[in-house]
């Protein structure tokens, strides 16, 4: 008994032993290329890198060709604003030569104090632009603009101000409207005039300020005409297809960078994944040949997993909008007909199917309507009593609950039921054969989506229009059937067509099968 203790030891001892001497020898492999790539990718990535920063310096100086060179149906707007500009920069610099000639005027310079004000008139506006254009901010030059403003608007305020008291000194009655010289002596002196001493701080203010915004304005003005009049009269179309192709090679350079820079943890993981793939694939060879037994096994496997395969896993829509409610030739609606294709669906369900009856209303998707939910059991019985019985039993129940129900849906929302199966069948039992059986006209009204307007029968404008506002389901594998999709009164055989065509074209989409379209009501067994 020990020595066969021993035996099992030795062969286990000799199996971890040689394990870890092949995972070894692969781990110092698998390091030494990881090395090697690293170091033959890193001539390329520095090359990458260049070329680059290269590029990215072309695109900022394309980006601002483009900006100066306007395309040709704006030209004339261009030069109109670049006029206005330059007219406004002026006239605030004449302004401001002769506010400044005001101030020297007390001072009698003469021509000197003319130099002067030449010189404060254009040296303030030049040097905003210049700081301006410097910066090349479109804070700083927010904030100068900010500033014009408000000084704008507090120096007229000020100036209102003294409007007022001058409005207000005219019509004081206390001044005397005539001087009567030859009249006696008043015996009260006459109030003082005060005007000027209580209006002289409010107008050095508003100077002040109307100076700060005339010789900012000037310069910001100067600015602007100068950027919206810089046109190097390049094509503007040639500029932007040489940027679009630099932003695209820009593009392949990164991924490039990207690719070869995750190279080596790309070639570890996939050296590992391989190797432990081989031996697993070596082990199961080896295992295969000396237990007979295993691929029995596995054939039950297979044959469990194939049966499972086969269960169904069934939604069913009822549409309960008011347009089933139309009663045919034979004075039976549309409404009626569905009722009795549930109950044909559900007297033809095979054993392990799962069914789950779900109402269409205006509102599907936010308010769900589980009309019927019920498994058929897995063993039919010996004779097939059971699955009769369970069958029966379900038409019965169906009857009684759809004999309330009443089509006075005031709207079809068809997309929100579709996301309500979608959820049943990811929810549903895993690797059954999942069949979506829709009892409806099909014709889908809400506030997202009409399909009963007159422009229904454009059916490629309406599926990008459902697909931008995301309202394909994920319908996978399914397999669907349209039953009673019946058309109105006013509706043509041209716009009933277009309609089957938009919701082929939406089941495609949804990467549903659809395999049948039919106004029958009646759907076939087993489906």
């Amino acid at each position: 008994m020990n020595q066969e203790q021993e035996i099992t030891d030795l062969g286990s001892r000799f199996g971890n032993e040689a394990a870890e001497h092949i995972t070894s020898r692969a781990e110092a492999y698998c390091e030494c290329e990881r090395e090697r790539m690293e170091l033959a990718n890193q001539p390329q990535i520095t090359a990458l890198h260049l070329e680059g920063k290269y590029l990215t310096d072309r695109e900022r100086a394309l980006h601002e060709r483009l900006q100066r060179t306007a395309p040709p149906p704006l030209l004339p707007s261009r030069r109109r604003r670049t006029g206005y500009y330059w007219t406004v920069g002026i006239i605030l610099v004449v302004a401001a030569f002769f506010f400044s000639l005001i101030a020297f005027a007390p001072s009698r310079l003469g021509w000197i104090g003319i130099l002067y004000c030449v010189g404060i008139a254009i040296a303030t506006p030049f040097a905003v632009e210049e700081f301006l254009d410097a910066w090349q901010s479109e804070h700083m030059f927010k904030v100068i603009v900010t500033a014009v403003f408000c000084a704008a608007v507090v120096g007229g305020a000020f100036l209102a101000t003294i409007r007022g008291d001058l409005l207000a000194q005219e019509v004081d009655q206390s001044h005397q409207a005539v001087v009567i010289e030859d009249a006696p002596a008043a015996s009260t002196p006459q109030p003082q005039n005060t005007f000027y001493e209580t209006t002289r701080n409010s107008l050095r203010l508003l100077m002040l300020l109307f100076a700060l915004a005339i010789d900012l304005g000037a310069g910001v003005a100067m600015h602007r005409a100068r950027m919206v009049g810089a046109n190097s009269g390049e094509d503007y179309a040639a500029i932007f297809k040489e940027l679009q192709e630099v932003r695209e090679r820009l593009g392949e350079v990164v991924y490039e960078i990207t690719a070869l820079t995750n190279a080596p943890a790309a070639f570890v993981a996939g050296f590992w994944r391989d190797f432990y793939r081989a031996m697993l694939t070596q082990t199961a060879r080896s295992a295969l040949t000396k237990l007979l037994a295993m691929p029995l096994c596995l054939l039950l496997a297979l044959c469990v997993r194939s049966d499972a395969a086969q269960r169904l896993n069934v939604v069913a829509g009822l549409d309960l909008s008011a347009s089933e409610a139309a009663k045919g030739p034979d004075q039976k609606t549309s409404f009626n007909r569905n009722i009795d294709g549930v109950a044909h669906l559900l007297a033809s369900l095979p054993a392990g199917a799962k069914i789950t009856v779900i109402g269409i209303t205006a509102n599907s998707f936010a308010q769900p309507y589980i009309l019927l939910r019920a498994s058929v059991t897995d063993d039919p019985g010996y004779f097939g009593e059971r699955l009769a019985s369970a069958r029966t039993q379900l038409v019965r129940t169906w009857q009684q609950r759809a004999a309330a129900l009443i089509p006075n849906a005031r709207g079809t929302d068809i997309l929100g039921g579709l996301f309500i199966a979608s959820e049943l069948f990811r929810n549903g039992p895993a690797g059954a054969r999942n069949v979506l059986v829709l009892f409806s006209d099909m014709r889908q009204v809400t506030r997202e989506l009409n399909l009963e307007t007159p422009h229904t029968h454009r059916v490629d404008p309406l599926i990008a229009a459902v697909q931008a506002r995301r309202l394909i389901a994920d319908l996978s594998g399914v397999t669907v059937y349209v039953l009673g999709a019946n058309a109105d009164e006013k509706q043509t055989i041209a716009q009933w067509n277009a309609l089957k065509q938009f919701w082929v074209a939406y089941f495609m989409r949804a990467g549903a099968h659809l395999t049948e379209y039919s106004i029958g009501s009646r759907p076939p067994t087993a489906p």
